[in-house]
């Protein structure tokens, strides 16, 4: 007869580590970005503590003189613009509120064409 102790004791361990994570609070975070050559924008909604955030940034990484711009649109309808055209490289912002958590955004250089939108999910 083989013993059915050790059995027991998988299923009670596996029980109790299972109760343990659901009793942990969800930290539910999506985020992307997108490159146009060596410049970025990229966007993440996430929902610490139960408050939706959304951080949102634009860098532009490389060094021809050229301005980047990024269009950030958000779930409740606004339109967030940036560039870095007055800072240097890099901007960034964070949102509050599930209203402004990102649906989708795009990136493009000084002179040349949008790149194709990036979509995100809430939080």
């Amino acid at each position: 007869m083989r013993s059915t102790r050790g059995k027991v004791g998988t299923v009670a361990l596996l029980t109790l580590s299972t109760m343990f994570l659901s009793a942990l609070p969800a930290m539910a975070a999506t985020d992307d970005r997108i490159y146009d050559g060596w410049d970025v924008a990229g966007a993440e909604n996430s929902r610490p503590s139960g408050n939706y955030k959304s951080v949102i940034s634009l860098c532009d990484e490389e060094l021809d003189g050229n301005s980047v711009y990024a269009e950030f649109y958000t779930y409740g309808g606004a339109r967030i613009d940036l560039s870095d055209a007055a800072l240097n490289g890099c901007a960034r912002r964070t949102l509050w509120g599930e209203h402004n958590q990102i649906r989708s955004f795009r990136i493009r250089e000084e002179g040349g064409a949008w790149s194709p939108l990036a979509i995100l999910d809430k939080a």
